[in-house]
Order: C-alpha cells, then structure tokens, then sequence
C-alpha cells in the first residue's frame, strides 16, 4: 500500500486511517488511559453486581408495620429502627411509648433516658432520639405533654 498524498496535511494516511508508528501496534484502545482500560475490563460487572445486590438490599431496609396505632421501620437484620405513635392529650410522651412498646430506661434529674425499645439497646455510636412532628425534641419524653394531633417517632441514630 502506498500512502495517499495530500497537498493540505503531513499525516501519511492508509486507506482514509491515520497512520499509526508500528511500535503503538494495532490496539485501537491504545489511546486509553490506563485507568479506562481497568475499568473497561475489569470492574464493570462487579459494579453491576454490587448495585443489583444493593439495590436488592435497600428495599429490604425499610419495612412498615402499620398494625393498630403504632407504625415501626425495622432494617434488613428485622432490628428495630424506628418507631411512631400517634400522641394523646394531656399524656406525656414517655407514657405513651411504654404503652406501645417494652422500654428500658433510667430516670436522671432531668427525667428518664431511653436505652431500648423492644429489646433493641442504643448505645455505642446510636441511641434512641424522640422526635415530635418531625422534629428533634428538645426536652425529654417524660416532660413533653403530647397533643392529639402530635406525630411521635423514636428513631435509633
């Protein structure tokens, strides 16, 4: 094969290519960077793997329990991660959640520090966080007189 000649450009040129020095060889994907390559050979289906297996994971996580009053999101282990009740007048918070649920908890001068719920300990990086409306208490259960149209969550964060 002879090289077309072109009066416009330097670029020896083959069969409309663009001549590539014979020590590159024919690899098309040498202009790749290293890090592409990997990634085109070698982790594409793990990743894939990884996702479906999260995926599949992730609608594990968060199962409702919607029988009667109380409504509870356990993760993908059946751990108790949350919990919502609706509140009563005049009742404290703390009152309530004995009602729906076994606590354990230790009375300071402040009032009562929830450790569980149903058997699940917070402690360590998670504890148990009463939220009223959606919104994180800033008292304790015991001193929070609820409202019939209050939304109670206890979450474990």
């Amino acid at each position: 094969m002879k090289p077309l000649k072109s009066g416009r450009s330097r670029a020896r040129i083959f069969d409309t290519k663009l001549y590539h020095p014979p020590c590159l060889g024919d690899r098309e994907d040498f202009f790749m960077s290293r890090v592409a390559q990997v990634f085109k050979t070698k982790l594409v289906l793990p990743i894939i793997a990884v996702l479906i297996i999260a995926g599949g994971v992730g609608v594990g996580i968060y199962v409702h329990d919607h029988s009667g009053d109380v409504q509870t999101v356990t993760n993908a282990q059946h751990q108790l991660t949350q919990i919502s009740y609706n509140g009563k007048s005049g009742v404290n918070a703390y009152v309530l959640l004995k009602k729906y649920a076994t606590v354990q908890a230790k009375h300071y001068s402040f009032g009562y520090f929830v450790s569980s719920i149903n058997g699940v300990t917070g402690n360590g990086p998670k504890y148990w966080t009463l939220y009223i409306n959606g919104k994180e208490s800033n008292v304790g259960a015991s001193s929070y007189i609820t409202k019939n149209s209050d939304k109670l969550t206890w979450k474990l964060q």
